[in-house]
């Protein structure tokens, strides 16, 4: 099954119905900054872990769902005491690297079983719109521009600009829109 994959994945890139996996280092990967989305709503439960709110997907399941039931525009997702941790730490300051060593020193793994299982949630966090990465300039510079295509690369002081309006925002009397708050 493998090599059928293999081969499909060959033939697809070759009649260009495919893009290329952007190639990326490992120590550039490290030097990624990860932090939360700005549009995404989030707070603290009562036993410090983070519930964040994703919105549902408006796919035609999800519609004929709707149609039959009233299901809300919302699904909270509650992090466990691990997955807070680096939630707490992907503020876009924090390189890979740095939350890897602090996670490793935290809960005493050796850095290599932290270092694949750390870039497996924080891929798994970026597919379901949780988290942004900011890649610094230098790597973004080294990049070819059908890899920064493929990476959908945005200039970080955009980001950082809305997210620091949306904390701004949430840090008004009455918290973040929906009754979040927003609290490190």
């Amino acid at each position: 099954m493998y090599l059928i994959t293999q081969l499909w994945n060959k033939l697809l890139l070759k009649l260009r119905l495919r893009q290329p996996s952007p190639q990326i280092t490992r120590r550039q990967a490290l030097a990624i900054k990860p932090l939360h989305n700005p549009n995404l709503e989030w707070k603290y439960n009562e036993e410090g872990h983070v519930v964040a709110m994703l919105p549902r997907k408006g796919g035609p399941t999800g519609k004929l769902v709707n149609f039959f039931l009233t299901v809300p525009e919302e699904r909270p997702v509650i992090l466990d005491e691990v997955g807070s941790f680096v939630w707490k730490m992907c503020d876009g300051e924090r390189s890979v690297e740095q939350i890897s060593k602090a996670l490793s020193d935290e809960y005493k793994l050796t850095p290599r079983e932290v270092e694949v299982s750390l870039n497996e949630y924080l891929r798994m966090l970026a597919k379901r719109g949780m988290i942004l990465v900011a890649v610094p300039q230098e790597i973004v510079d080294q990049l070819d521009e059908s890899t920064k295509r493929t990476l959908g690369v945005t200039k970080v002081q955009e980001i950082t600009e809305q997210q620091a309006t949306t904390e701004k925002d949430s840090a008004k009397p009455g918290g973040a829109p929906g009754g979040l708050n927003n609290k490190d």
